[in-house]
C-alpha cells in the first residue's frame, strides 16, 4: 500500500494494520490502494502516521462523497470527527447508525489518548458469522426483513437532515419534507410525525445481505444494538414476529466467536466497513481513553476503481 510502511495481519488473519516507519502524512496514502485492502480486509488501522483530528478528516473527506454523523454527539471542530460519549459501560455489537435509516458505507475511528488497561473496541466479521449460522437460520434471514421502530426528538433529527442538506438551511429552517427529501429512495422506511415535533419511524431492512464490495453475504446488523442517547428500538420480524430467545442466543454465539479486539494506540486511525463488519466496546476501565468516530459515504469512482481491480486481478489470476 505504501513505501517506508508495514503490513501485518490484525488477528487471525483478519484485518490489516499498516503501520509507518517515518511518522508520514496520510497524504502519502494511495486511496484506491487503501480501499482495495479494505475490501480484502474488512478493516485497516494505520498506526504510526503523523495523526490528530486535522489530518483525520481530510483523509476521510478525501475518499468520502458526503459525512453523515450521530445527532447526538458532538463535532471536535468542523463537520467531520465527533467525540464519542457513551458512558464507561459495554457496548454490543452493531452496525453503525444500522438501527436507522442512514446508514454509512464506512466508519472511522481516531484514538487521541488510549486506555491504560482495558476499554477495547469490538470488531466482528459478518462473512465469518453467517458461516456459523445454520441452514434453517440462514433462510429466515435471506427471505425475511427485519424492522426497527422508535421515536426520534425533534432536535435530533433536524439536526441530522442540516447536516445532510450540507448547509443549505438552518436546523430551525428543516422541515419534514426536508427528511424526506434526505433519505435515499432505495431506503424502505415509514415516518410519522408527531404533535411535539418528535418522529417515529418504522425502518426495514435485511439482516443478512452482500457488501459495498463483493457479492458474498454477511450478517452484519443491529440486532444486538445498543441505544445509549435513544429511546431503544422495538426490533422485529417484517410480519411482526420476534425475534425470539433461541435464536438470539444462537446470533450471541455466532458473533461471540468470531469477535477479535483492537487496542488502541496513540494517534491510531481505523477504517471500517459498515456494510460487512459489526463493532462495539469492552467496558470502559480508564475515563480518560479519548476516541473519536466519524461516518461517511463512499466516492463512487473509488468503490468502482476497487471493483475493477477485483475484475483484473481475477483474469490475469
Amino acid at each position: 500500500m505504501l513505501t517506508n510502511c508495514t503490513t501485518t495481519n490484525h488477528a487471525d488473519g483478519k484485518g490489516l494494520v499498516v503501520t509507518a516507519a517515518d511518522r508520514v502524512g496520510f497524504d502519502t496514502i494511495d486511496r484506491v490502494e487503501l480501499m482495495a485492502s479494505l475490501a480484502e480486509h474488512g478493516y485497516i488501522v494505520l498506526r504510526g502516521f503523523d495523526s490528530d483530528p486535522t489530518t483525520f478528516s481530510t483523509l476521510i473527506q478525501s475518499v468520502s462523497s458526503r459525512i453523515t454523523l450521530d445527532p447526538a454527539r458532538k463535532f471536535a471542530g468542523g463537520n467531520v470527527a465527533q467525540k464519542i460519549e457513551a458512558g464507561l459501560v459495554p457496548q454490543g455489537l452493531h452496525v453503525e447508525n444500522g438501527a436507522t435509516p442512514w446508514v454509512p458505507d464506512l466508519v472511522w475511528f481516531y484514538c487521541e489518548t488510549p486506555a491504560k488497561v482495558g476499554s477495547q473496541t469490538t470488531i466482528c466479521d459478518g462473512l465469518y458469522v453467517w458461516d456459523r449460522l445454520n441452514a434453517r437460520t440462514q433462510e429466515l434471514f435471506l427471505s425475511t426483513r427485519i424492522t426497527f421502530a422508535r421515536p426520534m426528538p425533534a432536535d435530533k433529527w433536524k439536526n441530522l437532515v442540516f447536516r445532510l442538506l450540507d448547509g443549505a438551511k438552518s436546523a430551525d429552517e428543516v422541515t419534514f419534507e426536508d427528511l424526506l427529501t434526505v433519505t435515499d429512495d432505495d431506503v424502505d422506511v415509514k415516518y410519522q410525525l408527531r404533535s411535539d415535533g418528535s418522529v417515529h419511524y418504522k425502518y426495514y431492512t435485511y439482516a443478512a445481505h452482500t457488501t459495498m464490495f463483493g457479492t458474498d453475504i454477511a450478517f452484519t446488523n443491529s440486532i444486538l444494538t445498543p441505544s445509549v442517547n435513544y429511546e431503544p428500538p422495538v426490533i422485529e420480524f417484517e410480519d411482526g414476529r420476534p425475534l425470539d430467545a433461541m435464536l438470539m442466543r444462537q446470533i450471541m454465539e455466532a458473533t461471540e466467536l468470531e469477535t477479535d479486539e483492537i487496542d488502541w494506540h496513540e494517534g491510531d486511525v481505523a477504517l471500517v466497513d459498515n456494510s460487512r463488519l459489526m463493532h462495539g466496546r469492552r467496558k470502559i476501565r480508564d475515563p480518560l481513553r479519548s476516541l473519536y468516530n466519524a461516518q461517511s459515504y463512499a466516492k463512487d469512482e473509488i468503490v468502482s476503481a476497487v471493483h475493477n481491480r477485483a475484475v483484473l486481478s481475477r483474469r490475469s489470476a
